[in-house]
């Protein structure tokens, strides 16, 4: 979450000194039972600026496969937009105003952003010509969705049974009611289970939990302030 940009170096370190005293709570928040959001179904987006992996939140799907710490279907009920919102509450309640360049609609990690010539701004000179090429915007999108079935195909959510691999959940259905016990390779008792992928959710806070920076951030600068305790790591004093 963006708290502040476009300001003067003393500008920031004043409402880094309001923040300081609530720091370890904000940044702590993944660390307290409830408030572990869970990010699932990675997908290749972007829009006229950049290009991000963006998530969605989940909702029970897969729990078993899920990080090493125990949740239950209730846990998904906390998502990256209530932990979004509780940050902003905690934030404005020490008394600093949010002031973020853009309202963020979604849980992604920017992977690149455009330059000249940018194939999908037709507002920008510079671009006019690279901006009305439907080629180049074709075969771009021809990557994405490649892309994105590759990713859909390794790391969203999938049924598996016992003895059989199973990636449709209708076909299970299906299929479950029509086997018999002499089939080759299927059991009819076998349990059936949505499993993930490593590397196809995350939780946040199982690493750390979340980093409280300054500096030129958008750039890929600034320093940490102070980085929160995750998942299992117990709560700030």
């Amino acid at each position: 979450m963006e708290v502040a940009h476009s300001l003067s170096l003393s500008q920031i370190e004043a409402l880094v000194s309001i923040l300081l005293p609530v720091s370890r709570a904000i940044a702590d928040l993944p660390s307290i039972p409830d408030s572990q959001a869970r990010l699932v179904k990675p997908m290749l987006s972007f829009d006229s600026a950049a290009f991000a992996l963006s998530f969605v939140p989940a909702a029970g799907e897969a729990l078993h496969s899920s990080s090493p710490h125990s949740r239950t279907r209730s846990d998904d009920n906390f998502t990256y937009h209530h932990l979004r919102r509780t940050l902003h509450e905690l934030i404005t309640a020490a008394g600093v105003s949010i002031a973020s360049r853009y309202i963020v609609p979604s849980a992604h990690l920017t992977i690149a952003r455009f330059n000249s010539p940018n194939p999908f701004d037709v507002s920008n000179p510079l671009d006019v010509v690279a901006g009305r090429d439907p080629h180049k915007r074709e075969t771009l999108m021809q990557e994405v969705e490649t892309i994105n079935a590759w990713l859909e195909s390794e790391f969203w959510p999938k049924m598996m049974g016992t003895k059989k691999d199973v990636t449709d959940s209708v076909n299970i259905i299906e299929r479950t009611e029509a086997a018999t016990e002499s089939e080759e390779g299927w059991d009819r008792n076998a349990a059936v289970k949505e499993v993930i992928k490593p590397g196809g959710e995350w939780t946040v806070g199982e690493e750390s939990g979340l980093d409280f920076r300054k500096g030129t951030l958008w750039y890929g600068g600034g320093e940490t302030i102070y980085l929160g305790r995750g998942i299992g790591q117990g709560n700030s004093e």
